[in-house]
C-alpha cells in the first residue's frame, strides 16, 4: 500500500466515523478506569482511563504507576496532536454506534482501537487493528476498576 494509498484510506475512514451519531449512554459506560487482562502485547498492567467531558473525552494510559499519555480530544474524528511515552502522536475519536474509536498516527504507523463496554459494564473489548503496516487484529478484554480500588492504590503509593 502506498503512502498516498494509506492518507486516502485515513481520510476516507475518519469521514465514516464522524457520519455516526455521538450517544450520550455510550460515553457514560465508558467513563472510569480500565484495566487489560493479559494478552499477547501487554501482561495486564495497563489501565486505560477516560473522562467524559462536554464536546470530547480526556484519556489518560498508564503501564503500571508510569503514565504514558494524558489527553483530552473531541469526539468528532478531527486530529489532536498528544505526547505519547514522550513522542508525538496524532489521535482522533469518534463514535461509531456503540464503539468509541480512536485513531492513532505516530510516524508513519496507523493503529485503529475500538473501545465497546459489554456485559453489565464492568467489561471492555478493545480491537487493536493494524492499518500501517497492516497486521493482525488483536481482541483484548479490560476489566473496570473500582473507584475504591484504584483510589486505595493510589494512596498507597508515596
Amino acid at each position: 500500500m502506498t503512502s498516498r494509498n494509506a492518507a486516502a484510506l485515513l481520510f476516507a475512514a475518519t469521514l465514516a466515523g464522524a457520519a455516526f451519531a455521538d450517544d450520550g449512554p455510550d460515553r457514560a459506560k465508558l467513563a472510569g478506569t480500565w484495566q487489560v487482562e493479559k494478552s499477547a502485547a501487554d501482561d495486564g498492567g495497563s489501565t486505560w482511563t477516560f473522562q467524559e467531558k462536554s464536546d470530547a473525552i480526556h484519556v489518560t494510559t498508564a503501564q503500571g504507576a508510569t503514565k504514558l499519555a494524558d489527553f483530552e480530544c473531541n469526539t468528532e474524528g478531527r486530529d489532536c496532536t498528544v505526547a505519547d511515552s514522550g513522542k508525538k502522536v496524532k489521535v482522533s475519536l469518534w463514535f461509531a454506534g456503540t464503539k468509541l474509536v480512536e485513531l492513532e498516527t505516530r510516524g508513519s504507523d496507523v493503529v485503529k482501537r475500538r473501545f465497546e463496554v459489554s456485559g453489565v459494564g464492568d467489561t471492555m473489548e478493545m480491537e487493536v487493528i493494524p492499518v500501517v503496516p497492516q497486521g493482525k487484529t488483536e481482541q483484548v478484554t479490560l476489566k473496570r476498576v473500582l473507584a475504591s480500588a484504584a483510589s486505595a492504590s493510589a494512596a498507597a503509593k508515596p
